[in-house]
């Protein structure tokens, strides 16, 4: 992976989205100065105006901090959701061994999924069609499955890509068999505020801009195997926490636009060799979407980056790239 771009990643990170949390700090910490403010005076009369019937009435935390949530979260109230997606996806894999980098390019064509949610359970398959591919190479043989669970404080997905034929930018033609399959997870820490699954898996609605620092990590196998030397093929094990921060921009109620990126630092087990190795991760979420009754409309990006630094020194730098970019656009009715 290129050092320029990785560097970008870091400042991007560390520099743009504390910005959005400090705009998003201020906002509530206004939000609740004058809901205090707006509130005193109400106190005051009822303890001036304050009846025998009136002292018999309950004070009711719940009912108020439900009303706070609403502020800024609405359920649909449906608990079963269809979603038909179109998505056209790119994935490159790189291979860097004594300061020689390779890039294996998948060629591949768009793709229709169909998925079906059902309260915070999700699952969705896709299929290839013969369209938006470039002809002048093979067309790379895919299988792709998601099983999702989006609920108010958590998010999981269970991803399974199965990858077999690139090519390397010119007529040079590779039966690279790729293989990806893990878990990924993050805690929603600001969870009465923001809502993942109004922006990602349009089962709520988020009513007014917020956003959220996220804790998670993912656990990933990954194995590369063909016509390729030895010393290309490889089977790792990663397991990478991560830290990332996510918001929601709300214009009108119906119009949202989310970003949600993340950077993870940990380990990658290679398993033929019993090696460990340092391995990054660049995960980035996006959408923007609009809802119009009981149907949503959705244009996500999704950007995936796992790096392995084999050896990194003066002499030889080696390492292993997955790069995987997805645009998805969905339409989606609840019932």
């Amino acid at each position: 992976m290129n050092k320029k771009f990785f560097y970008s990643l870091l400042v991007y990170f560390f520099l743009v989205t504390p910005l959005y949390a400090q705009e998003e700090l201020e906002d509530n910490i206004q939000y609740e100065k004058n809901t205090q403010e707006d509130n005193i005076p109400f106190e005051e009369n009822t303890q001036e105006e304050n009846t025998p019937f009136e002292e018999n009435i309950p004070y009711m935390p719940y009912e108020e901090s439900e009303k706070e949530n609403t502020a800024y979260i609405e359920s649909f109230g449906n608990k079963f959701t269809l979603r038909l997606s179109a998505y056209i996806s790119s994935l490159n894999f790189e291979q860097m061994y004594n300061n020689t980098e390779k890039t294996y390019t998948a060629n591949n064509p768009l793709e229709i999924g169909f998925g079906i949610l059902y309260g915070n359970f999700g699952i969705e398959f896709r299929q290839q069609t013969s369209f938006l591919y470039d002809s002048d190479y093979k067309k790379t043989q895919t299988q792709e499955g998601q099983f999702s669970y989006y609920a108010r404080k958590a998010v999981f997905e269970i991803q399974i890509k199965d990858y077999k034929g690139f090519h390397s930018g010119s007529d040079d033609y590779s039966d690279l068999h790729l293989q990806l399959a893990g878990i990924f997870g993050q805690y929603i820490w600001n969870n009465e505020k923001f809502s993942w699954p109004a922006a990602f898996g349009l089962g709520e609605k988020q009513l007014r801009s917020a956003g959220s620092l996220l804790l998670g990590g993912s656990i990933f196998y990954m194995m590369s195997e063909g016509n390729l030397p030895e010393e290309y093929k490889k089977k790792h094990m990663l397991v990478i926490p991560n830290i990332g921060y996510t918001y929601t921009w709300v214009y009108k109620s119906n119009l949202f636009l989310t970003l949600s990126p993340a950077i993870g630092i940990g380990m990658a087990h290679e398993m033929s060799e019993s090696k460990n190795y340092l391995a990054v991760s660049f995960p980035f979420h996006g959408a923007v979407g609009y809802h119009w009754g009981d149907i949503s409309f959705m244009i996500s990006y999704n950007f995936l980056i796992f790096s392995i630094a084999l050896e990194d020194t003066k002499e030889n730098t080696n390492e292993d790239s997955f790069i995987s970019t997805i645009l998805q656009c969905s339409v989606a009715k609840r019932f």
